[in-house]
């Protein structure tokens, strides 16, 4: 019993001090979490007016290179869309590595399906496909979950070359559609727990 009235004692006697520590750590972490505030702002306004393009590109703000990323992209700057990416995919967060993964094989993929149908076809047409397929496997390896990347990373299967003759005949000289959902070897995506497996 002597014990427990030393205990009481001994907290009353501390007891401003620790109302202190506690009002100082509470104190920092608003004082963190404000900053926090502040800069996602300060990137969301810099993103909407689109002066985020005039910021130097530094490894140090991943995030940063991937806001920028999609700016440049929609400017139809590519190679420094790529570039951009490519710093974001440096970063420590897992999370928005798997989403720089997935952007650049969004944008492999694209360029690669404008020349789909291009008479000519193009030489870095397969090198582009197969660059796609490794971001959006990539980015399954960091996040299994990630939809998105899964269900590009099938389509992109659906629509590559080798797959596009699937489901079709040749007959004296014309291409006949076998199925009209294998035309092209676009066929339906059905959900399944397998789809866009690395």
């Amino acid at each position: 019993m002597n014990k427990r009235i030393k205990f009481r004692q001994y907290l009353l006697d501390y007891f401003p001090h620790i109302i202190l520590a506690a009002a100082a750590v509470s104190c920092l972490v608003a004082v963190f979490f404000f900053s926090q505030w502040q800069q996602a702002v300060r990137l969301n306004t810099a993103y909407a007016d689109q002066s985020l393009l005039t910021h130097e590109l530094t490894n140090d703000n991943t995030l940063e290179a991937y806001s920028m990323g999609y700016l440049l992209v929609n400017e139809g700057k590519l190679a420094r869309a790529v570039k951009a990416f490519d710093v974001a995919e440096a970063s420590n967060a897992t999370h928005l590595q798997a989403l720089a993964k997935h952007a650049l094989g969004n944008l492999y993929a694209n360029t690669a399906e404008a020349d789909l149908d291009d008479a000519h076809g193009s030489r870095h047409l397969v090198a582009r496909i197969l660059l796609a397929r490794e971001y959006y496997k990539g980015a399954l390896r960091l996040e299994p979950d990630f939809y998105a990347a899964r269900y590009n990373l099938e389509r992109l299967d659906r629509i590559s070359p080798q797959k596009r003759g699937a489901g079709s005949a040749m007959i004296d000289g014309y291409t006949i559609g076998i199925d009209p959902f294998k035309q092209n070897g676009r066929a339906l995506m059905k959900d399944n727990t397998r789809r866009g497996l690395p």
